[in-house]
């Protein structure tokens, strides 16, 4: 059963959810670090955990991309504090990406040879303009202004 506006509030769900919970270990073999790693990356403040029902470390997908930029930044020889604070400051951007993605996103449809996106309405524009961006299988994408998709 084809449901547009069903598909696009579970994509929107996805993109917000903070429910979505990984393990320690997860994480740890995601970002190949180790759990006592992360433990002590949490003892510092640089990331943080929720604790289940059962009492066990769980982990957003926002902290596991987290701790994987803070391994990264250390494997390029910076040190943890420096690592810690340059991750924050990507969380910070990617934090303003998800935003606007949960905001933004109108759906989406195959085209040939790629994808488009729809991002909504263009202040100052007519209504029924909006703008898409095309991804291409080739790794192309842009951005265009055109009339509102009515087929799905």
């Amino acid at each position: 059963m084809e449901n547009p506006a069903g598909r696009l509030a579970v994509v929107k769900k996805i993109i917000d959810s903070e429910a979505m919970l990984l393990s320690i270990g997860d994480v740890a073999n995601a970002v190949d670090v180790s759990t006592r790693q992360l433990r002590y990356w949490e003892k510092k403040g640089y990331i943080e955990s929720k604790i289940s029902k059962t009492g066990q470390r769980k982990y957003t997908y926002f902290t596991m991309i987290q701790a994987g930029n803070i391994a990264s930044y250390i494997e390029d020889g910076f040190t943890l504090a420096k690592a810690a604070e340059k991750a924050q400051s990507n969380g910070r951007i990617m934090k303003a990406l998800r935003h606007f993605l949960k905001e933004r996103f109108s759906g989406g449809r195959e085209i040939p040879n790629g994808y488009e996106f729809d991002l909504g309405e263009i202040k100052g524009l007519p209504k029924d303009q909006r703008l898409f961006i095309e991804v291409l299988e080739d790794g192309e994408s842009f951005f265009q202004v055109k009339k509102e998709s009515t087929n799905d």
